[in-house]
């Protein structure tokens, strides 16, 4: 039996007025979701969506307006996960925690697809500071570059 290293905050409360980069992943992290794409030297690397990546970012993009105290500040479909990052409203009514968000927003998206293509766990980073905020905000714009350093490209240079 394998146990996992719980990531989150104990006693934390999740639907706290504050900041949230949210890593959700696909089952057995398959690529489905989207191509990481190499523009050259000068220009930043692009992501272009697969089907599944058009009903994720659908349903993302959704999620401000189901849940009117949140923002989405930011995001990124790469191909095997998502980075979300997020912003619940100070004294906002019926605050939803980052729990309840991702698995309303799985469940959208497994119901269209027709079948679950997530883990069922996903990741957080509380980013509770301007300076952690802005960092969370870089690493999802880095991110396809990121992507391409690691696992290559066929037209980027070695």
């Amino acid at each position: 039996m394998k146990f996992h290293k719980p990531h989150r905050l104990k006693g934390f409360d999740y639907s706290s007025a504050s900041s949230y980069l949210l890593t959700i992943t696909t089952m057995g992290r398959a690529p489905i979701l989207s191509k990481v794409v190499y523009n050259g030297l000068y220009e930043p690397a692009t992501v272009e969506l697969l089907p599944c990546g058009a009903v994720t970012e659908k349903y993302l993009l959704r999620i401000p307006d189901a849940y009117p105290n949140v923002t989405l500040d930011n995001y990124v479909i790469m191909p095997d996960h998502v980075h979300i990052l997020l912003t619940i409203e100070r004294n906002a009514p019926d605050n939803k925690g980052t729990d309840k968000i991702i698995r309303a927003t799985k469940a959208m998206i497994t119901r269209e697809i027709g079948h679950s293509i997530w883990q069922t766990d996903f990741y957080d980073v509380i980013a509770d500071t301007e300076e952690l905020f802005l960092r969370c905000d870089r690493y999802i714009d880095e991110n396809p570059a990121a992507w391409i350093e690691r696992h290559g490209e066929p037209n980027a240079p070695k």
